[in-house]
Order: structure tokens, then C-alpha cells, then sequence
């Protein structure tokens, strides 16, 4: 299969995104997912479970979940999961997402076998999101979710950051980060992270910059 141009206006888009960062915007998007880690590391503390597995549950009840209340609900389930009580009600989605979570709890915890098990349930977003926090120190990945989708697209909040990311936009999307973070010698996830800050501040709204490409 033949291999999709970047797309030059996708390019500027993303670049516009990162110089609108004030420097809030690039220290918290630069450290965005190794904090991110450390949250999940102190959950698998608490639990006496693996970074890998607190960091699957997160994941797993992630999607159209803000963060502060992913890592609440991560929490609770966990503690439920501790205390061997009855399924919690948390996540977006219902029952599924807290299946997968217990999947990955209760299932060998090395890191193979969790990745193997995670990566079959899941897609593209939560499958990156999972990794990059378990190891934010990863070079080959970038979490291309909606609002990534959204800043590659030039699209403002409520238009066209609500639809999904599909398995071929994700990989496309992808190249893009990748290719502006080697512009700016960065991690590909830390481009994104401080894209989706600063769009974030800006209440999704970018104005174009004067970008010769």
C-alpha cells in the first residue's frame, strides 16, 4: 500500500498549535505524560499492583473522560477491585471499559502478557495512551485522540473534534506529530501534549500564524 503524502496544511496546523503555547503551555505539555506516570505508579503502590496494570486502567476508562475524573475513577475501581466488592459504576461507557480494567487486573501482571491483552481490546488512542503512560520516555508513539484529530484539522471546539479517530486517520495523524516534533527536536507525545494544552487554553480556537509552508 502506498503511503499518504503529509499533508502541508495538517503540518501548519500543528505548528500553529505549538507556537501559540506560552511557556505554561509547553511545561505542562512537555512533562504532561511522565506526571501522568507518576499518578499511575502511586496507584500501583497503593494496590500493590504493576505501573503497567494502573496505567492499563486508566487507559481502559479514559475515553470522553476528562482527566482529573479518570484518575478518580481509576482509583475507586481499584479500591473496589481490592476490597473484592461489587463492580463499580465508572467510566463514560458502562460496564465494558470496567470489564476490560478487571481483564487486565486479573490477569498475569508482567508486561508482556498485559500488553497482548490490552492491545487485542482496544483501539489506537487508548492502545498509544496505555503506553505512554506506562513509559513516557517512548519515542515511537504519539496519542492521536479527537482533539489531536481536531488540532491537525484546523477545527474549533464542538465541530469536528467530536468524531472518532479512525485505525487509518490515527496512523496518518501520527506522521504529522511525528514529523513536527522532529522539527523542534521533541518527543512526539510532547508535541501533542502541548498542542492539546494550549488549544485547550484557547478554548479551541487557532488563529493562523504566518508559517512559510
Amino acid at each position: 500500500m502506498t503511503q499518504r503524502r503529509l499533508s502541508k496544511r495538517i503540518l501548519r496546523n500543528i505548528t500553529t498549535a505549538y507556537h501559540r503555547a506560552n511557556d505554561i503551555d509547553r511545561r505542562e505539555g512537555l512533562y504532561w505524560y511522565e506526571t501522568a506516570h507518576n499518578d499511575a505508579e502511586n496507584l500501583a503502590k497503593r494496590y500493590g499492583i504493576s505501573v503497567f496494570q494502573s496505567a492499563g486502567v486508566i487507559a481502559a476508562l479514559s475515553p470522553s473522560n476528562a482527566w482529573g475524573a479518570n484518575l478518580l475513577d481509576a482509583d475507586k475501581l481499584l479500591g473496589v477491585w481490592a476490597s473484592g466488592g461489587a463492580l463499580p459504576a465508572v467510566g463514560v461507557y458502562g460496564l465494558s471499559n470496567v470489564l476490560k480494567s478487571y481483564r487486565i487486573l486479573n490477569g498475569p501482571p508482567d508486561f508482556d502478557a498485559v500488553l497482548t491483552q490490552f492491545n487485542v481490546k482496544t483501539g489506537p488512542k487508548t492502545w498509544a495512551f496505555y503506553q505512554l503512560i506506562a513509559d513516557p520516555l517512548r519515542a515511537d508513539l504519539v496519542c492521536v485522540d479527537r482533539h489531536a484529530k481536531a488540532i491537525a484539522l484546523g477545527a474549533v471546539a464542538n465541530g469536528e473534534e467530536t468524531s472518532t479517530v479512525s485505525p487509518s486517520e490515527f496512523r496518518y495523524f501520527a506522521a504529522h506529530y511525528v514529523h513536527v516534533a522532529n522539527l523542534f527536536n521533541l518527543l512526539p507525545h510532547q508535541v501533542q501534549a502541548i498542542t492539546w494544552v494550549t488549544w485547550r487554553r484557547l478554548g479551541g480556537q487557532l488563529a493562523q500564524l504566518d508559517i512559510p509552508f
